[in-house]
């Protein structure tokens, strides 16, 4: 690449040129003129704080329904926090880099703020794996406190894999140079691995990625099948389960953009930074649904507990009643336990719950029990005030 004088871009004084960048091509005035000169830094601020912005949303209501439910906090939550502070700085960086002039195509970019953007490119991009392995860590840690068996083996198999797959995805950037400091300092002496290796393992990493959120989505639908619960129930809780899917298909659309990392020009990779942030706001948003269905559970089964008053005569006089009939599943032993225990200590199989009862396979015994609780209020006694 050269500016409008010919003179090549990415080259030093003495004509000396990195060796993980191409080869620069000198450009006519003419050529030049007849380039794009659009900016898409703005674009990519106004995304990358959006998606940001909603994930966070997201996962503050969850919060909200852990403390309106009296729950500490576990694991899962932790990662998520930990991933929305990722993208969080992430953003941030991507916001400090185009004011260096990133979004601008590489020949209007002012190459005198090169020494500048690099490293925090570097780091953007560590941030943005480590935010998307962790929240799709956190809906795996979701899964163990709610199954058991080879499911269980399957969901430490996947957070273990993907943790490799995409911590090595986050490292390789920063080994791939010696000495480490020509990462960011391009033209510092020494050699850097062929820009290829890294953009194949990344693609790998990025479908495997995908492959894993696929994986988890799925999995909640084996077990929900053998609960004692309605089958509109278990859809319910099925689909609020596989919301990662979503995450899947952005994961997908990201990985085929990754070949972009070889272009010359910086602009062809604004679309794959929006993407690697919807990545990981998907998985909040995944990871969060499901605990938000409390709510709106708690809100329907509010509903499903009626009363009414039924005027009797008899040889008191006229009186009232008032009738509340509500209807559960019978808990089993394991119920009684888990009631027992609290919510704090089993605080996400609350997300198993219909009408108020936590619900488990129930291979013996009553599966349902309906109560009736009937109240008398003598009207004469009520009008003695």
């Amino acid at each position: 690449m050269a500016d409008a004088n010919g003179v090549p871009l990415t080259t030093q004084e003495d004509g000396t040129k990195p060796d993980q960048f191409a080869t620069p091509v000198a450009l006519t005035p003419e050529q030049l003129a007849a380039l794009p000169h659009d900016n898409a830094g703005p674009k990519l601020v106004a995304c990358v704080w959006t998606l940001t912005s909603v994930a966070g949303a997201f996962l503050c209501l969850r919060l909200y329904c852990r403390m309106l439910k009296r729950q500490s906090l576990w694991w899962d939550d932790y990662f998520l926090i930990g991933a929305l502070l990722c993208i969080a700085a992430e953003s941030s960086l991507m916001t400090y880099m185009t004011t260096l002039g990133y979004g601008k195509h590489i020949w209007d970019f002012p190459m005198e703020n090169m020494v500048h953007l690099l490293l925090p490119m570097n780091v953007s991009g560590t941030l943005s794996v480590t935010a998307a392995v962790w929240s799709k860590t956190s809906f795996g840690i979701t899964l163990l406190h709610l199954t058991d068996g080879w499911i269980k083996k399957v969901t430490w198999f996947c957070i273990i894999s993907m943790n490799i797959a995409m911590g090595l995805s986050a490292l390789f950037p920063w080994v791939s140079c010696t000495p480490i400091h020509k990462v960011w300092d391009m033209f510092a002496e020494g050699t850097c691995w062929a820009p290829h290796i890294l953009v194949h393992y990344n693609i790998f990493s990025g479908s495997y990625s995908a492959l894993m959120d696929l994986t988890l989505a799925m999995l909640p639908w084996k077990f929900l099948w053998g609960l004692q619960m309605k089958t509109s129930e278990k859809v319910g809780v099925g689909i609020a389960m596989s919301m990662g899917i979503f995450a899947g298909i952005t994961a997908v659309i990201k990985t085929s953009m990754v070949n972009v990392m070889l272009s010359d020009d910086f602009a062809d990779a604004i679309d794959l930074w929006i993407w690697s942030n919807a990545e990981v706001s998907a998985s909040i948003i995944a990871a969060s649904i499901p605990m938000l269905r409390v709510l709106v559970r708690d809100a329907k089964s509010s509903r499903q507990y009626h009363s009414g008053y039924v005027k009797e005569t008899g040889m008191s006089g006229n009186r009232s009643r008032m009738v509340t009939i509500s209807s559960r599943p019978a808990p089993t032993g394991s119920d009684l336990e888990l009631h027992r225990l609290g919510d704090d200590d089993q605080s996400d199989r609350g997300i198993l719950v219909q009408n108020g009862e936590k619900v488990k396979p129930c291979k013996t015994g009553i599966a349902q029990v309906t109560e009736f609780t009937v109240k008398y209020d003598d009207e004469k006694s009520s009008q003695k005030v």
